[in-house]
């Protein structure tokens, strides 16, 4: 009985080492609505869930992703309600709570504004006293977060941000510049053209996937996916999912 005995407590031993997140190999995700990157009614739900998917295909696991307000997204996955967030950027802040996944993506911060209110200084000192909407917990870079030069009003989606914008309620929104564009074109094609970005790149950040580190198993299959995401670029098999999406193929490479 005893050689049985052990053999059963190493197959356990086994079975659960291959089972983290989630024993049924199930990935839970969380994220935002962040088009042209990722959003629930995109193809694949965008580029950066499809190639994210694809990845952890790979390695075994089934992925759903749930679309939530932002600051909801990374306060439950911190206390490890979901397993990773999908497509964020990385701070020293963050790094407490979440290992960080290779770039998966890239992006350029920038600031939308009025034509009228265009400013050709590319630097914070452009646009001194003014109003900047950003997005509830929201990182956009150290210098921008810690800087008195203007004033932040706080918005819960990039929707309202532009609503604002355009009734003038603020002077520039800061965002990603192709989710910018991205939702002008579809939510405000009668006012985009009165709009414009500044010269300013508020900061150029890389996409990664956050998981939690309430996660039994999460550094371990950080490093797995990371490994993988590798294998794949090197295989060319990123690049045509980026085409597909609209976006060149260097967006993966960053």
């Amino acid at each position: 009985m005893k050689p049985m005995k052990l053999t059963y407590i190493l197959f356990f031993i086994l079975f659960s080492s291959f089972s983290y997140p989630g024993t049924d190999k199930s990935i839970e995700m969380v994220t935002d609505q962040w088009e042209p990157y990722y959003g629930g009614k995109m193809h694949n739900q965008g580029p950066v869930t499809e190639i994210t998917r694809r990845v952890l295909n790979k390695l075994g696991y089934q992925v759903n992703v749930t679309f939530v307000p932002w600051k909801r997204a990374i306060e439950h996955t911190k206390q490890g309600h979901y397993d990773a967030v999908l497509g964020a950027y990385f701070s020293n802040e963050r790094s407490a709570f979440f290992w960080r996944s290779d770039a998966v993506a890239s992006s350029h911060v920038v600031l939308f504004s009025h034509s009228d209110n265009y400013r050709e200084t590319p630097d914070l000192s452009a646009i001194y006293g003014h109003s900047v909407c950003v997005i509830n917990g929201y990182y956009y870079s150290d210098e921008f977060t810690s800087s008195r030069l203007f004033s932040k009003v706080k918005s819960n989606s990039l929707k309202h941000c532009f609503e604002r914008l355009i009734a003038r309620r603020v002077d520039y929104v800061a965002a990603d510049k192709l989710v910018g564009q991205a939702l002008l074109e579809k939510q405000f094609p009668a006012d985009k053209s009165r709009l414009t970005t500044l010269p300013i790149i508020i900061s150029q950040q890389t996409i990664h996937i956050l998981w939690s580190k309430k996660i039994p198993g999460s550094f371990r299959l950080n490093e797995s996916f990371n490994r993988t995401l590798q294998e794949l670029k090197k295989s060319s098999e990123i690049a045509p999912i980026w085409q597909k999406h609209g976006f060149q193929p260097a967006a993966e490479n960053k």
